[in-house]
């Protein structure tokens, strides 16, 4: 009985972390992959500005809106005629009717906002614009700093939207790409293959 003593090759050692297969890359992959190193890039660059942008935005119309509302309307000190009706505001308020004498002596009476639980005849403070009527308390600086947030967080979200939808644009061009790639290359290998099956 013989036994071969040949030696065998001996494969190169690798480290475990060595130990690499790379994937094989079409050029469309690796285009693909740079549009989407692009696209992220971008992504980044825009939730890094476009966000604080829009609420900044959002907060200076806000905080126009602040300043006017509170230049053009004051709180006088009216009397309930009538107990309140309709549900609690989340300010604790009820319209109710209220009755008072303006500037020029005249009585008037309407209906405002005043809070929850006014017995009839009882004085209250109310909000008027400038030319006396009721109004809601004019905006308030959190206000302004709400809108910002919520802007700047809707602004966040329609960025990464828009980013989802651009990327799922691109897969979609490069997937026709390949399809066509592989349907041209089949049309040369098919005939080759069918020759070789049995009939």
């Amino acid at each position: 009985m013989t036994t071969d003593r040949t030696p065998r090759p001996r494969r190169p050692f690798l480290p475990v972390g060595r130990r690499r297969v790379l994937p094989a890359r079409r050029p469309c992959d690796r285009c693909e992959r740079e549009y989407r190193a692009c696209l992220l890039v971008l992504l980044a660059a825009a939730l890094a500005c476009v966000p604080y942008l829009a609420a900044r935005g959002a907060y200076e119309a806000q905080m126009h809106t602040v300043r006017a509302q509170s230049a053009a309307r004051h709180q006088i000190t009216v009397q309930a005629a009538g107990d309140g009706y309709g549900a609690v505001s989340r300010a604790g308020t009820r319209s109710a009717p209220v009755r008072w004498t303006d500037g020029r002596g005249v009585s008037r009476m309407d209906f405002a906002d005043v809070p929850s639980g006014t017995a009839r005849g009882e004085r209250v403070r109310i909000w008027v614009d400038a030319a006396g009527e009721p109004a809601r308390p004019p905006l308030e600086r959190g206000a302004a700093e709400e809108a910002a947030w919520f802007t700047a967080a809707m602004t966040a979200v329609l960025l990464v939207l828009v980013f989802l939808g651009a990327r799922a644009a691109v897969a979609a061009v490069f997937d026709r790409k390949r399809y066509a790639h592989w349907a041209s290359q089949w049309e040369i290998v098919e005939p080759q293959w069918s020759r070789r099956l049995p009939t």
